[in-house]
C-alpha cells in the first residue's frame, strides 16, 4: 500500500512506497521534506482558568494605533467634526505645488504663508569665490505648518532656491576657468 505526503514547498502530493520508505526530497522542487526548517511550538491550553475574565481584568495601557486617534469604527477620526477637519486638509493640499512632509510626525504639511527676511535681519555667510555671499536679503521663505503635530518649517522660497542655484553654478564656473 502507498503512503501520501504533500510537499510544504510546492505542495505537491507525493505518493511513495512503503518498501522504499518516505522521499527525503521533494521530486518536483528538489526541497527537503523531513522536518527541514519547520518549528512545531507546543501550546499549553489551561481549561481552569477564565481566559475572559483575566483578559478583561488585566487589560494593558492602550499602545499603537489608539494612540493616534483611531476610534472603534477603524477610522482615524471618531468625530464628525474631525473628519471635517481632514477633509479641508486635503482639499488645502490638493492645491500646493511642494507637499513636505513634517520632519516630526511624517504627516504633510501645509503651506501657510510666506516671511521675508530683511538686510537688516539676515547677515549672508561669505563663500571665498563669492565675496558678496550666496543669497542677499531680503529674501521670502515659505512657511510650513504640520496639520497634525502643528510643527512649523520653513523653506527658501521658489525665487530664492532658483537664485541660490545661480550662484552655486557661478561658482562651479569660476572654478572651471580658473583650473584652464
Amino acid at each position: 500500500m502507498a503512503e501520501h505526503t504533500v510537499c510544504p514547498w510546492c505542495s505537491t502530493e507525493i505518493v511513495w512506497d512503503e518498501v522504499l520508505g518516505p522521499e527525503e526530497e521533494c521530486p518536483y522542487c528538489h526541497n527537503e521534506l523531513l522536518e527541514y526548517r519547520s518549528l512545531n511550538v507546543p501550546i499549553e491550553v489551561d481549561e481552569d482558568s477564565d481566559h475572559e475574565n483575566q483578559s478583561e481584568q488585566d487589560e494593558p495601557e492602550e499602545k499603537g494605533w489608539s494612540n493616534f486617534g483611531w476610534g472603534d469604527d477603524a477610522m482615524l477620526f471618531g468625530s464628525a467634526d474631525e473628519m471635517k477637519y481632514q477633509e479641508g486638509v486635503d482639499r488645502v493640499l490638493q492645491e500646493q505645488l511642494d507637499v513636505p512632509e513634517c520632519p516630526q510626525c511624517r504627516e504633510f504639511m501645509l503651506l501657510i504663508g510666506q516671511e521675508t527676511i530683511e538686510k537688516q535681519s539676515f547677515k549672508p555667510h561669505a563663500v571665498e569665490a563669492i565675496a558678496e555671499g550666496m543669497l542677499q536679503a531680503p529674501l521670502d521663505l515659505d512657511v510650513y505648518v504640520c496639520t497634525s503635530c502643528f510643527q512649523v518649517t520653513k523653506k527658501l522660497s521658489p525665487a530664492g532656491r532658483e537664485e541660490l542655484q545661480e550662484k552655486i553654478r557661478e561658482l562651479s564656473e569660476k572654478a572651471d576657468t580658473e583650473e584652464a
